[in-house]
């Protein structure tokens, strides 16, 4: 089987950086300007304009996402291959986070269940969910779409992971750490399955549908 090298080396770019603040949480309990960060964060951004953001990573808006792209992948592409990755990509990037978080124990700057804001804090769940939607959807629609699709959906799905990210430090239920830790932990995984996925689906293609 040849493997993607180019999503290895992404996928290993991803766990070191992740590594490094894993070891720095264990040793310290934060990572480079955590406190400084969220605390000025939380307080300067008015929580009410990006509560929406955070529902969109929640578990029932993320889940709720991903089936409905998964279908318009599999139906407008007919990408089988492409579509069941994303779909399972996303659940183990779902399910593993949470052991993740049961190793690290890490306490949240603060508690809020009505953003779901519970549980342990890194590395953060909406933020790996947030990339697994977006960043695997982008993944997955790349070769379908042309040069100006490519630019535009990359910077808007760039955009909404990094609002979705910032929602949690702005609302103070996570440090900046559990934010990059997450994007890294789903990045690691998505890149690091799709280099085990990507000759095979480019052997079930049957023609390539670009959008105009």
């Amino acid at each position: 089987m040849k493997l993607n090298r180019k999503a290895l080396a992404v996928s290993g770019i991803a766990f070191v950086i992740f590594l490094g603040i894993a070891i720095s949480i264990r040793l310290t309990g934060y990572f480079l300007f955590d406190a400084q960060l969220s605390n000025r964060m939380s307080k300067q951004v008015p929580a009410d304009y990006v509560s929406w953001f955070t529902q969109l990573g929640s578990g029932v808006g993320a889940v709720t996402v991903t089936l409905l792209l998964t279908a318009i992948s599999y139906y407008l592409w007919r990408d089988r291959v492409g579509s069941i990755w994303y779909l399972l990509s996303f659940l183990a990037v779902a399910v593993l986070n949470q052991v993740a978080k049961t190793f690290f124990v890490r306490d949240r700057p603060s508690l809020n269940e009505l953003v779901g804001g519970v549980g342990y804090s890194f590395p953060s769940g909406h933020s790996s969910m947030a990339f697994a939607v977006y960043g695997g959807f982008l993944i997955l629609s790349w070769r379908f779409l042309n040069r100006a699709g490519k630019i535009i959906l990359g910077i808007f799905l760039s955009l909404l992971i990094l609002a979705m990210g910032s929602s949690r430090i702005i609302l103070n239920v996570h440090y900046f750490s559990d934010v990059v830790g997450g994007f890294c932990f789903a990045a690691f995984i998505l890149c690091l399955s799709y280099a085990f996925i990507s000759s095979r689906r480019k052997q079930k293609e049957t023609g390539h549908h670009v959008i105009n």
